[in-house]
């Protein structure tokens, strides 16, 4: 694209040969081509009406000074009127009929100067090659139709002086003369325009580049993201897999020995998962499982760590909570699971689970230290009947959550397994 070829752009008219090309350049400069050709309407009506003064000093209020006042001031009202449509159609600017028929209906001026006034012929022929300058560069304009403008302009000003007593011998001299300064103004205007269109290719080239490269960027921060997802999250429910979990451990960790806060863990298993699979079936299984993810992350607090690790086994980290804290969390976590069992078709699915709560002890430096006490009261639970609660003690004794009168439990021998699968 950076190298592809400037669209064709014809050498007599300065606009782009493709026409939806030159439609969408006109469409970019329409508003600042209407601004600039506003105020060279409103400069041309002022000295139209501003060079009134001289022709009164010289002819006082006779019928010919009246006449020309009449034609500068119809000419400047009609200037004025196409600057106010300007404001709120400025699609006539670039479109450059308008500009036409101005330029048209005020070279007569001349025409009628000379004929009422032929003893200004020096001075009309000055003005008429400003005039003929100006229509391609002050006036703002396409050069082709400028260029018809000035060729009847200089036709009708050589037709006049010679109607009005000059030789007409003198015609062509008068003609190439009057033709010089319109001739220069193509060329400028004719460059400046091709130029311009240029601009524009380059610039759209840019704008489009920087956007396909913001669209990219974008693209590649959302697929990072995707990515970021997949890796830390568990695809299933949505929370955190294994690894990013012991990440956020390790983070809480670092936190928790900073600031000499408690950082507990919650180890949660669903009793019956296997039996839940065989009699509704793995989907049914799998509505289950996000089932409890939605109530773990509706349960605990946005700074808390919630993550699946594998199976229907999920964990939660606790920074600043205490045991007691994390069990009573926990005990609603249950009670919430109880109270919401998962419809699946024409299936009703009670919902439970055994828990193990352990609290980081200060020479536990890892997440495995850690869920290896609370897994001990989770299958401390899992044999003391299930859907309960069980809380791992720094003394190694394990109970249940709110059963001040229950014994304590035995801890298993080391060694002993996690939590069972049924």
């Amino acid at each position: 694209m950076e190298n592809a070829p400037i669209p064709p752009i014809s050498l007599w008219r300065a606009e782009f040969t493709d026409p939806a090309t030159e439609r969408a350049y006109r469409a970019d400069i329409q508003h600042r081509m209407a601004r600039q050709l506003r105020l060279a309407l409103y400069v041309w009506a002022a000295l139209l009406l501003l060079f009134g003064l001289p022709d009164y000093q010289a002819l006082g209020g006779s019928t010919v000074f009246w006449t020309l006042m009449g034609y500068r001031m119809g000419t400047a009202a009609l200037l004025l009127v196409a600057a106010t449509a300007l404001r709120s159609r400025p699609h006539l600017a670039p479109e450059g009929r308008l500009v036409l028929w101005l330029q048209l209906a005020g070279f007569p001026f001349f025409f009628l100067f000379l004929l009422l006034r032929p003893e200004m012929r020096a001075w009309t022929i000055g003005m008429v090659m400003i005039v003929n300058l100006s229509l391609f560069i002050f006036i703002p304009g396409r050069v082709a139709l400028c260029a018809w403008v000035a060729l009847v302009g200089t036709a009708g000003t050589v037709a006049t002086l010679v109607t009005t007593g000059t030789a007409p011998t003198l015609a062509p001299g008068l003609a190439l003369l009057l033709t010089l300064p319109a001739v220069v103004g193509f060329i400028s205007a004719n460059r400046l325009q091709r130029v311009q269109r240029q601009e524009f290719i380059v610039r759209t080239r840019l704008l489009q580049a920087n956007a396909d490269l913001t669209a990219e960027i974008a693209r590649r921060t959302e697929l990072q993201a995707e990515l970021q997802r997949q890796a830390t999250t568990d695809p299933l429910t949505g929370l955190l897999n294994r690894r990013e979990f012991a990440q956020r451990f390790a983070l809480d960790l670092a936190r928790a020995e900073r600031d000499r806060s408690p950082l507990s863990v919650v180890l949660l298993d669903l009793d019956h998962f296997k039996k839940i699979n065989d009699q509704f079936g793995h989907a049914a299984g799998d509505e289950v499982l996000r089932q409890v993810a939605r109530l773990c992350q509706q349960c605990f607090r946005s700074i808390d760590s919630i993550g699946r690790l594998g199976g229907e086994e999920f964990a939660v980290l606790l920074p600043g909570a205490s045991l007691d804290g994390a069990a009573a969390v926990a005990q609603r976590l249950g009670q919430q699971l109880a109270a919401t069992p998962v419809e699946f078709g024409a299936h009703t699915i009670p919902l439970s689970a055994t828990m193990g709560v352990a609290e980081r002890l200060p020479h536990e430096k890892t997440l495995d230290a850690v869920l290896q006490r609370a897994d001990l009261g989770l299958y401390a639970g899992k044999q003391a009947g299930r859907g309960r609660v069980m809380v791992s003690r720094p003394d190694g004794q394990i109970v249940q959550h709110a059963d001040a009168v229950a014994p304590p439990v035995s801890s298993p021998a080391p060694g002993a397994s996690g939590a069972q699968t049924l």
